[in-house]
């Protein structure tokens, strides 16, 4: 399989995984910024998130010292008082490649609408050592 295949099938899976993602992940997960984590690491950024509105986030690094696999929807907890439309968070899986500092840039912004200036934009600095 290739890297974009394992990729897609990541994301796949990632997607399926989603109501439970940030609860069994073992390393950290970010809610601000600034983020600071070691060469080789992967870590999450949480963020909160409605799909029910048709918004959805985006993110990009600056530079290669950060990659931005992909995202999913994680909804609110089971324990959580269920309401039609109850928003989640938006959870980003993110690679610390080398050394360095990097921007990782979000936009919350509904896809299909094509030179739509984003509705909301986040700015997480990350400090790689």
């Amino acid at each position: 399989m290739n890297f974009k295949g394992a990729f897609l099938a990541m994301l796949f899976s990632l997607g399926a995984a989603a109501p439970a993602l940030a609860d069994t992940y073992n390393g950290t997960v970010f809610t601000s910024s600034p983020v600071s984590v070691t060469a080789g690491q992967e870590f999450l950024i949480a963020i909160p998130s409605n799909p029910t509105t048709g918004y959805s986030w985006t993110g990009k690094s600056s530079n290669g010292v950060v990659t931005v696999w992909g995202s999913a929807y994680q909804g609110p907890p089971a324990t959580a008082k269920q309401k039609m439309g109850t928003g989640g968070e938006q959870i980003f899986v993110c690679k610390a490649n080398s050394p360095g500092t990097a921007q990782i840039t979000f936009s919350y912004a509904r896809p299909w609408q094509k030179g739509v200036k984003a509705a909301r934009t986040m700015t997480f600095s990350v400090t790689v050592k």
